[in-house]
């Protein structure tokens, strides 16, 4: 399965980054106003002592896509179901795309590495396989590609939310 490690500077701690992560108005801007979703959904969230788990429905803005491979994707939306583990500090995730979920697999896992005095890097580990003939290997690639922005793109709204809020 195709795998891609990135890593973005955040001007932050982890604390603050975790804190962000699981704070709704931290993702309805980010994600609504930042990033130009159509739909950014909390579905369930529950801190359950040494994890949190959550559920979210997400839909980004509309692809740039050539028009058969945007035929064969059909509905971009998808559902993130993921663990947050409170004692090692990683985020596993797992992907279940409206369109195609039988043959899409996308799973990852995020965690901060310290770069100094309130400065992480948040790395991401992220899976993505497409097992549709002709056009996976490029869905792979787009899907590496619009996570990569959209990481960018976090990481700098990260910095400037924590300094507004204090964190």
């Amino acid at each position: 399965m195709p795998e891609q490690t990135m890593r973005h500077p955040m001007a932050c701690d982890a604390d603050a980054y975790w804190r962000c992560v699981f704070d709704e108005e931290y993702n309805t801007r980010l994600y609504l106003e930042r990033l130009h979703f159509r739909e950014c959904t909390l579905l369930e969230q529950h801190d359950e002592g040494d994890h949190i788990r959550r559920r979210m429905r997400l839909n980004p803005p509309p692809a740039n896509l050539p028009g058969p491979v945007a035929k064969v994707i059909g509905d971009l939306s998808w559902v993130e179901e993921g663990t947050f583990d409170k004692k090692a500090k990683r985020y596993a995730f797992v992907i279940t795309p409206a369109s195609k979920p039988d043959k899409t697999r996308i799973s990852g896992e995020i965690w901060c590495e310290p770069r100094g005095p309130n400065a992480v890097d948040r790395c991401a580990r992220l899976e993505v396989e497409v097992k549709i003939m002709l056009v996976g290997g490029i869905i792979e690639g787009r899907v590496f590609d619009d996570t990569r922005r959209s990481y960018e793109e976090a990481a700098r709204f990260t910095g400037q939310y924590v300094k507004e809020k204090g964190w």
